[in-house]
């Protein structure tokens, strides 16, 4: 935009938006605040001023400015299209929606009010509409990299592998040094169980933007293993990204030690006493020090690389993981003995509300159905840590549930109670990895399109022999695996 020297609030306009983009919204609230007295009906400025109030943390007066913007001049399309991106900010998804489409009205072929409106449908898991809003953009911008990656990740959420691949590849056609789209692509080639070219592609996590690296930084000097020798070295496994992550890749320590290294795990807190009374996994510790000259590190899921590069590969590993004798002796004379105990866990930790894959949870109410079981021959036993008042209220009367979850204080506490069910029912969450790695009977209800370790169409996963997988057939729709649940644990009575 160019400025007449001769008008200061045109200058001020284009100073304005430069600042902006260097996100220095403060200087921008300092700049236009005394022009507003002077021109208190210009609707650019009131726009400019709402963008730098969001950039200064105060989104209810930036709503506030960027609506009067559209007071005052409705026909301008910019202004729609701001104010949806603050209401999608403050989670009103639906008000948004309808302000895209006014913008969208007022600017037909703008690609980036297309890709707001396919992001705002995929917040609302409307995958299709998604799909039609996002192909529209990368048609009218072939070049629109996020938008070819959000419309990867909605065939993806739909079970269409093969198109998300062809998006992410589009990606790479145009950046091939995209860290997103080769990271979306391996996690597309890991759950169609290419697991030698999905693990190697997924080295691209540590360069995404988003800064995909371990909790700690390795230490200084010590170089990264590469499948060197490891006779007589100390190698540091360092765990990276979500408890399930950890618990199931921490089967591949034994192998390390097996190759002649002497094994030093780094794992997050809560799960430092479960792994520390495995000695075949190494020196499990939560803390940066370390007793003795270490030779290499590696990150954990990197393991994947050496020892996961096909499904034969995991058949060695039915189960590896047990829960402490005490505790579980504890957990025996706490839980009820005359019925069959059923642990249930219905919503694992919030991940990228953009992504339509990984939405991980169910509410009490989908779980209901449970509760036509016979109540004197089940006992459910919860093990999510916070339940609220109104998720009690939604388990219907006549269902036993005993909750544990306030209880369970580290995965140690966890696995002992999990050592005295008969069976778990569990989102995908750490819950189904421990279950899993404990050779406890496990059902697991998946998504459409599940996380990659869930595969795309087996009855079990190949990490977890004890598992059991209840997958859905429509997109956002428990009825269907819950409703083959209550049948095969009827079946079980």
């Amino acid at each position: 935009m160019s400025s007449d020297p001769s008008d200061p609030v045109q200058t001020l306009i284009h100073e304005s938006v430069r600042l902006l983009k260097s996100n220095l919204g403060k200087e921008v609230v300092a700049r236009i605040k005394p022009f507003m007295q002077q021109f208190p009906g210009h609707p650019r400025l009131h726009h400019l001023l709402g963008l730098a109030l969001e950039q200064c943390g105060d989104s209810d007066a930036a709503i506030h400015h960027v609506s009067r913007a559209i007071a005052l001049e409705p026909d301008e399309g910019e202004s729609y299209q701001s104010l949806a991106l603050l209401l999608r900010k403050k989670g009103k998804i639906s008000i948004a929606l309808a302000r895209a489409m006014d913008a969208l009205e007022r600017r037909p072929h703008d690609s980036d009010i297309h890709f707001l409106l396919g992001d705002l449908h995929m917040d609302r898991g409307a995958m299709e509409q998604a799909i039609a809003s996002l192909t529209q953009a990368v048609t009218l911008r072939p070049e629109f990299l996020s938008a070819w990656i959000n419309l990867g990740l909605c065939y993806k959420a739909q079970g269409q592998l093969e198109r998300a691949k062809e998006c992410f590849e589009q990606v790479l056609t145009v950046d091939p040094e995209s860290s997103l789209a080769h990271v979306n692509l391996a996690l597309t080639w890991l759950l169609l169980g290419e697991y030698g070219r999905g693990f190697d592609a997924f080295e691209w996590r540590f360069r995404l933007p988003s800064g995909e690296h371990p909790p700690v930084p390795p230490p200084e000097n010590i170089p990264r293993w590469h499948g060197e020798s490891l006779q007589g070295k100390n190698i540091l496994v360092i765990a990276e990204q979500g408890y399930g992550d950890t618990i199931q890749f921490v089967r591949f320590l034994p192998r390390l030690g097996s190759l002649g290294a002497k094994v030093h795990v780094m794992v997050p807190v809560p799960l430092e006493s479960l792994l520390a009374q495995h000695p075949e996994m190494g020196q499990v510790q939560s803390t940066t020090r370390w007793e003795e000259t270490l030779d290499y590190f590696i990150p954990m899921m990197s393991l994947g690389r050496f020892f996961a590069r096909d499904l034969g590969q995991l058949a060695p590993f039915p189960h590896y993981l047990a829960a402490d004798p005490e505790k579980t002796r504890y957990w025996q004379r706490r839980l009820p003995q005359d019925r069959l105990k059923v642990g249930l866990v219905w919503e694992g930790k919030p991940l990228h509300s953009n992504d339509p894959l990984r939405r991980r949870s169910v509410t009490p109410h989908d779980l209901a159905p449970l509760g036509q079981l016979p109540e004197e021959k089940v006992v459910f036993v919860s093990l999510q840590r916070e339940v609220t008042q109104e998720q009690r209220h939604c388990f219907p009367q006549g269902m036993t549930v005993v909750d544990v979850g306030m209880d369970l204080h580290d995965f140690s506490d966890t696995a002992a109670v999990m050592a005295n069910l008969d069976l778990m029912i569990t989102i995908d969450t750490a819950a189904a990895h421990l279950a899993g790695a404990m050779g406890k009977p496990v059902w697991v209800l998946l998504p459409l399109a599940p996380d990659w370790r869930w595969s795309m169409d087996r009855d079990s996963s190949p990490w977890y022999p004890s598992s059991k997988l209840y997958r859905q057939t429509q997109i956002n729709h428990w009825e269907d695996p819950i409703h083959q649940m209550v049948i095969d644990l009827r079946n079980r009575l």
